[in-house]
């Protein structure tokens, strides 16, 4: 009689394993599946790691071109300015006399450059 009593015990506890091992397997499938779309995203979010990372070094390329094209015309704003400024005294030191002579000529307040003509300049 004892022995029907553990068999019954044993036969429950199988049971109750069994229940478990495939409760276990079912979990354990379901994080296959879950690591399969985990890898599958980390592959995904390193591709478009790495195209940000080129769109950034593309921009940082492209910045320096603009940066050396401004340099460029900023410089020959530059060098059309100190040209400007050396023609407007030249005709003015120049003139000076003569214009005594004759009458009203061009002065110094002529040949300075007001706000029209620094933005009808950089036009």
């Amino acid at each position: 009689m004892t022995s029907y009593l553990v068999d019954a015990v044993l036969l429950v506890a199988l049971a109750f394993t069994s229940i478990r091992v495939v409760g276990m397997q079912r979990e354990l499938a379901r994080l296959r599946n879950y690591q399969g779309e985990f890898s599958i995203i980390v592959h995904e979010t390193a591709s478009a790691f790495d195209t940000v990372i080129t769109a950034a070094h593309d921009s940082t390329a492209n910045l320096a071109q603009l940066a050396a094209v401004l340099n460029t015309k900023i410089d020959q704003a530059h060098e059309v300015i100190a040209a400007l400024d050396a023609r407007c005294t030249q005709p003015a030191s120049a003139t000076k006399g003569a214009a005594d002579a004759d009458g009203p000529g061009p002065t110094d307040t002529e040949c300075e450059p007001s706000s029209d003509g620094d933005a009808q300049a950089g036009r």
